[in-house]
């Protein structure tokens, strides 16, 4: 019983040192910080957007402020029939970075499986991998734009058209990891000693690839959004009056001349929060594995 004790207690000193090593390297990154800072303010807008700001200001329109520039009424100014355009771009921010979010999420838990299948069955590998490899002969924005054509572009068929074009590839990636950690004495001594293959995905592979698949997951998230932010600008996402980002790139693009600041700010906010966590990742994969940082 004191030995148990013991083993757990040095186990949990081990994970708080380590814990404490990987935020000490993170810290000191400080474009990795910034990128945070960023997110931070990015999930605050998310979670409290209805207490700072009332939901009907997405819609509503005031005739005579339209075109406005920024004021202290209309922070980033009013669009041509008048709405509140920061307003839009507050509540835009849950639709696009949920778009990226949702994605990649979906995509990284069938991957996950999809890699662990591959990595325990030989014959099972050599038929998804195939599969794959057919697959990612068609371009990914063609089959989004397949995709997105047959089911329409609401936000739920977005995510799960970026989520179906991006699985083969984190199927891939997360194969790769997952090959190398089966070939460890480890994982072959708990195959020996008959440990289920589930129990063996759950406790011992997965396990040690959780780092990688952590940090390629913070990586894809950028990219899903500017892919939902592309489509939208061309009219296949998710189409205005909804105030995601891209749609109202995509509205804006008519008043370029006489309301440039109606394309600037949405523009603005896609490439700030897609810079803020690729920084973000940057710094947790260099914080997770010290080997990698130049």
């Amino acid at each position: 019983m004191r030995e148990k004790k013991l083993k757990s207690t040095i186990q949990a000193n081990r994970t708080k040192s380590m814990a404490s090593d990987v935020a000490k390297r993170f810290f000191r990154n400080k474009a990795a910080v910034i990128g945070l800072i960023i997110i931070c303010v990015v999930l605050f807008l998310i979670i409290f957007a209805n207490v700072l700001i009332p939901k009907e200001m997405v819609t509503s329109y005031d005739v005579r402020a339209r075109m406005s520039g920024p004021s202290a009424a209309h922070w980033f100014g009013t669009d041509n029939i008048g709405r509140d355009t920061f307003a839009r771009i507050v509540y835009g921010t849950r639709i696009t970075v949920g778009i990226g979010v949702g994605a990649t999420l979906i995509s990284l838990l069938f991957g996950a499986i999809l890699a662990a299948i591959c990595a325990l069955f030989r014959k099972a590998d050599m038929v998804i991998m195939r599969i794959i490899d057919v697959w990612n002969c068609i371009p990914a924005i063609l089959l989004a734009l397949v995709f997105l054509a047959v089911f329409g572009g609401s936000v739920s068929n977005m995510v799960l058209t970026l989520a179906l074009v991006n699985m083969p590839g984190f199927t891939a990636r997360i194969r790769s990891v997952l090959l190398s950690i089966v070939e460890q004495d480890y994982v072959k001594a708990a195959r020996i000693s008959g440990t289920g293959n589930l129990k063996l995905v759950f406790r011992h592979i997965l396990p040690n690839a959780v780092n990688t698949i952590i940090v390629d997951a913070t990586m894809t998230i950028s990219a899903m959004m500017l892919s939902a932010a592309g489509l939208s600008f061309i009219g296949m996402g998710v189409a205005p009056p909804s105030p995601e980002w891209g749609a109202m790139l995509n509205y804006a693009t008519a008043y370029y001349r006489t309301a440039p600041l109606l394309l600037i700010f949405p523009g603005a906010a896609v490439v700030i929060t897609a810079l803020a966590i690729n920084l973000f990742g940057d710094g947790l994969r260099d914080a997770l594995d010290p080997k990698s940082m130049k």
